[in-house]
């Protein structure tokens, strides 16, 4: 295999990234590098999905293997940079910046990442000051309006965004930072026409056509593999771990500050958005040797073979939380294997994160997440139907399920952050502690998209949220009355 070969395949998998397929792309790069393991290209690449996956030691193997292979590749300097600053680790992503830009000076992805990471660190004027140093692009733009709108210089950043965009030049990922921040600023000016067309046009770029109906056929089927009167005879462990605890709903409906809380507690420790369980039920078929799909498999699994499924689990909040009593489990997806956490599990218990609607759907169609991350999330009708669905399976869940589901509401929670936490901590078996009512003085790193809202006290701006857009968000209002469940 020659250098076309592996452009060509490289360039594959950038198609296969683009509309979503990042699980698909990722075993074409993982199968490519096994085989060609001079690509470096190739393995920078894997990293780069790899990074969206959030397996970060991994993220960084493949890039410092990419860099033993060429050092001179800033790019690959910059994405280590943003591995290092996505997990915390500011000073030593600062230092990988800098090495980049010693490649290339000038180099606007490093500045920008840059920049980036005195965000990160609450330092808007650091991050305006790095940005101010290099060329002005698209790219650098794009952290240069957003310390502009941490320093409500509302105007400045309106103007900076209209100035770049369209952008049709710069990757797409840049043109969509650019019209979400355009669309931030205009909204906090109560500008809410140009809000919705910055907004639009940022959800246009990653729109992939999504369908409820992929979503409704899957409910179906745990529907019913999960029935009543199936959920008896199936085998359930006899676990006494007590520890797990999961957090499922919705992306924007508070799971971070509810996980930022529990996680404040001495005996508690949120481990976030963990893929393990999500990647159990993916390996069942083959650790069980079985041709039948999940949840079908479940006909021909025994209580050893659970018990020994559940272990890897335990394994793995023991190397992650190994002190811990109690931890949380953020992945919200989690909402899908509530059945089999039963079974896994008896002692688990779950914490259902909900808001108003509106708000959440709003939050989300303005709120810019990785390609494919949550392809429902750019149309705001389909916004809609996917809380709807959502709710009907965990209605579903609270009726047929015989472990503690507890709901959590975004709004009852801000309103009454005593009484909530108190409920909360409850809930989990724990002792009331003050300092989960000082959640935001918590140093542990958090990696999610509300890390910013979680390092400040209670505030209840986000509530009502929807009520000024009025008539605007009608497909929103369309969607969440107009899905027919399964």
């Amino acid at each position: 295999m020659g250098s076309q070969e592996d452009r060509a395949i490289r360039e594959h998998a950038q198609s296969l990234m683009k509309i979503g397929q990042l699980a698909d792309a990722e075993r074409l790069l993982t199968e490519h590098s096994g085989k060609r393991k001079s690509d470096h290209e190739a393995l920078a690449l894997l990293a780069q999905i790899v990074l969206m996956q959030q397996d970060f030691p991994r993220a960084e193997s493949l890039l410092m293997q990419a860099l033993r292979s060429n050092r001179k590749r800033a790019d690959y300097h910059a994405l280590l940079a943003e591995m290092l600053a996505t997990t915390g680790r500011h000073r030593e992503a600062i230092a990988r910046y800098d090495q980049s830009l010693k490649v290339q000076s000038g180099y606007d992805a490093a500045i920008a990442g840059k920049a980036e990471v005195y965000l990160r660190m609450g330092n808007p004027a650091k991050s305006l000051e790095v940005v101010s140093r290099g060329p002005d692009t698209p790219v650098t733009a794009v952290p240069r309006a957003r310390a502009l709108l941490r320093e409500n210089r509302l105007t400045e950043a309106i103007d900076l965004t209209r100035l770049h965009l369209p952008a049709l030049k710069a990757k797409g990922d840049v043109q969509r930072g650019l019209w979400f921040v355009l669309g931030q600023a205009c909204e906090r000016g109560a500008r809410f026409d140009e809000a919705f067309d910055a907004y639009t046009s940022a959800n246009a770029l990653s729109a992939c056509g999504w369908t409820p109906e992929v979503d409704r056929q899957r409910h179906s089927v745990l529907k019913e593999a999960f029935s009543a009167e199936a959920l008896p005879t199936l085998p359930k462990t006899d676990c006494k771990d007590d520890r797990p605890i999961f957090i499922v709903g919705l992306p924007r409906c508070g799971s971070t500050l509810t996980e930022q809380i529990i996680d404040a507690h001495p005996d508690a420790h949120g481990v976030g958005e963990v893929e393990t369980l999500h990647n159990i039920v993916i390996s069942m078929q083959s650790k069980l040797g079985t041709r039948l799909p999940w949840p079908d498999l479940l006909q021909e699994i025994n209580e050893v073979s659970l018990a020994s499924i559940g272990q890897i689990y335990l394994n793995e909040l023991t190397k992650l939380a190994p002190k811990a009593r109690r931890v949380v489990d953020k992945n919200l997806g989690n909402f899908l294997h509530i059945g089999l956490i039963t079974l896994l599990f008896p002692k688990a218990r779950i914490i259902h994160c909900t808001r108003d609607s509106m708000d959440l759907g709003l939050s989300c169609w303005a709120m810019k997440f990785s390609p494919g991350t949550y392809p429902w999330t750019s149309d705001l009708y389909s916004i809609g139907q996917a809380c709807t669905l959502t709710a009907s399976l965990m209605e579903y869940w609270k009726g047929v399920v015989d472990i503690p589901i507890l709901e959590v509401q975004y709004e009852s929670l801000v309103a009454d952050l005593d009484g909530g936490v108190r409920r909360v901590l409850d809930f989990c078996g724990l002792d009331f502690d003050e300092r989960c009512l000082r959640y935001w003085q918590n140093t542990r790193t958090v990696l999610t998209l509300s890390s910013d809202q979680v390092r400040q006290p209670i505030y209840t701006s986000s509530v009502g949220r929807h009520a000024a857009w009025g008539d605007r968000l009608a497909d929103l209002r369309r969607g969440l009355t107009a899905t027919t469940l399964p």
